[in-house]
């Protein structure tokens, strides 16, 4: 199920599902640089709480703060203010089947992986983009423009550059993943998907240790999501520790696990912790395709 673009005068909603966010982030140009895309801003009610443990509010508030959101038809896209931690306590709180009489886009990366991963399992779209949080001097013009862009239904594809672990071929599928760490962290739960239809899968981190990767990467392989991919996006694995103790960096190691399945591999893809930061459409048909010249990734 695929939400309404937005157009000029829509409501989005801005809220806090995990960590709180900090001054800098609150204070942050974001209202205004949507507003300038001729949208009106709806802020959550625990936008500026916080909880022990570095949490935007108990588990109970952050879950009715996208509940409310969820529910008001006003609102057309619901954007997370930041990532960090504890998207994951909200889930028992939350009706996530409303999306379905109310669809509209969840933005964000990250910790939010955790809703993506729910909304595909449900069979809706949903985009992993750029949080309010870095809409700081350093958001670059390209990261900017890609969330606007998805967010008005004016992405078609992104190309990427060569890379020595590129895997070349043509894939389809539909379109899932985001950040490996909560990809691994809901395996054999209810929200865990079973790769049982054709999948494309996105990976990317931040602030890892190399065995941390390691252990993530063998976890998938060895119960049984690696193999039954159609292929493989590799955005930014941002920060990670311990490269030279392996001797190898992260895309070495992540080249061992990717380079055996046999299937299209892309490497080199914007998306992530880093700028510049692509905005994608999750459980979207897409296909990718990688060649000599790099890789495309199209969205059907």
């Amino acid at each position: 199920m695929r939400p309404q673009f937005l157009k000029e005068g829509d409501t989005v909603a801005v809220i806090a599902i995990a960590s709180a966010p900090s001054q800098t982030q609150l204070a942050a140009n974001w209202k205004a640089q949507l507003e300038s895309w001729g949208l009106k801003v709806k802020l959550g009610k625990n936008l500026t709480a916080t909880y022990p443990g570095d949490f935007a509010g108990t588990h109970l508030q952050r879950a009715q703060d996208l509940q409310e959101m969820i529910l008001d038809p006003e609102v057309k896209a619901i954007i997370s203010i930041r990532g960090g931690y504890g998207t994951m306590h909200t889930i028992k709180n939350l009706n996530l089947e409303l999306f379905k009489e109310n669809p509209k886009w969840l933005v964000g990366y990250s910790d939010i992986t955790i809703l993506h991963y729910a909304l595909q399992k449900m069979g809706l779209e949903s985009i992993h983009g750029a949080m309010c949080g870095t809409f700081t001097e350093e958001f670059d013009g390209f990261s900017q423009n890609s969330l606007k862009d998805a967010l008005f239904g004016n992405v078609a594809a992104y190309t990427t550059n060569p890379h020595q672990y590129n895997v070349k071929g043509t894939a389809r599928g539909r379109l899932i993943g985001g950040n490996l760490t909560l990809m691994r962290n809901l395996v054999a739960t209810p929200n865990d998907h079973n790769f049982d239809e054709p999948t494309i899968l996105f990976i990317e981190d931040i602030d890892e240790r190399m065995y941390t990767i390691d252990s993530k990467l063998w976890h998938l392989r060895e119960c049984g999501h690696l193999a039954k991919c159609k292929g493989i996006v590799v955005g930014y694995f941002t920060d990670t520790r311990e490269e030279d103790q392996w001797q190898r960096n992260v895309l070495d190691l992540i080249n061992e696990y990717t380079a055996p399945l046999g299937i299209p591999v892309m490497f080199n893809f914007p998306c992530g912790h880093e700028h510049p930061n692509a905005s994608i459409y999750l459980g979207r048909e897409v296909e990718m395709s990688v060649g000599e010249s790099g890789g495309v990734l199209r969205f059907l």
